[in-house]
Parts: structure tokens; sequence; C-alpha cells
């Protein structure tokens, strides 16, 4: 893994020095106030876009979790960043312990149907999953913008072409639904 890291960074020294890179990221740093504005209001519009989309799903079809089911996400979470090593422990929840479960999915192919019907306009489930999606869109090219607008020329190759990577991907997978 240490391997690919240096491999990825050394391609990307490699590849920012190639015409007309260099004049690009020039421009991305004498613009970088404007970049950085952009970037992160794109980041935290998209933030709040998606998170919106999820408590809105979480409010129309969430269910009521267990005591049980609450004692689980709570050692879930606290043990998620340990090693495996110490997960020897018991958690409990003492008292009372709310929380609310949802889940949804949809495919390419019924998005794309969506958006050419116009039901992402008139359904409210699928007005939903177009704001969540738009918002968890957003969040990703602002956060990705964030890196390659502060990053020194190695690192804007980086994000900037898994970023395209990513979009390039989503898009073919959406064309061929």
């Amino acid at each position: 893994m240490v391997a690919l890291a240096f491999a990825a960074i050394f391609f990307g020294t490699v590849i920012s020095v190639l015409p007309p890179l260099p004049g690009w990221f020039e421009w991305v740093d004498a613009h970088r106030s404007e970049w950085l504005l952009l970037t992160s209001v794109a980041a935290a519009l998209g933030f709040l876009l998606m998170m919106a989309g999820i408590l809105w799903l979480i409010i129309d079809r969430g269910t009521p979790l267990s005591h049980q089911a609450a004692e689980d996400v709570e050692r879930s979470v606290r043990m998620a960043p340990r090693p495996v090593a110490w997960r020897a422990t018991s958690y409990r929840v003492w008292g009372t312990a709310q929380g609310q479960s949802a889940y949804d999915e949809f495919s390419f192919r019924a998005a794309k149907e969506a958006w050419w019907s116009g039901a992402w306009r008139s359904d409210p489930i699928w007005r939903r999953r177009s704001l969540t999606a738009v918002g968890a869109l957003l969040m990703t090219i602002g956060a990705f913008g964030i890196g390659f607008t502060l990053g020194p020329p190695p690192i804007k190759v980086l994000t900037g072409g898994a970023l395209l990577y990513a979009i390039t991907r989503t898009t073919w997978g959406f064309w061929r639904a």
C-alpha cells in the first residue's frame, strides 16, 4: 500500500510538469481565494442537501430502533476506529435510548427513467432521492476541489484525476443504464 502511494505521488509529480498543466496550476493558484470560496460553498451546500435528503428519508420511512439495536449502534460507533485486539468489551446503554432506521436503494436505470419521465419533479420519493444525489455530487466535487485548490501540483493532478475518473464512471454508468 505504501508503494502504491509513492507510485501515485511519483506519477502525479511527473504528470504535473507536462504542458499545459503548469500554466493551469499557476492560474488556479493566482485565483486561490475565489476557487476556495467556490469549492467550500459547494462542499458545504452539498453536505446540507445530502443530510436534508437523509433526514427526509428517516422522517418519512424511518422505523424506531429497539433498545438492543441502539446498543449495537453504540458499540459499532465506539469500536469502529480501534484495532481488532481491543474488541473484547461489552457496551450497554442504561436508561432510555431512541433511534430511527431507514433504508432506500435504486438503480441507475430507475434514476434515468425518473429523470426522463419527470418523476423527480412530481414524485416525493424521487424528489428526496434527487436532493440526496445532488447533495452527494456537490459535496464530492467541493471536497476534491478544496484539495485541488490548496494542494501542490502533484496533489492537484491526483485529486483532479480522481474526481475526473469518478465523474466519468458515474456518467458512463448512468448513460448505459
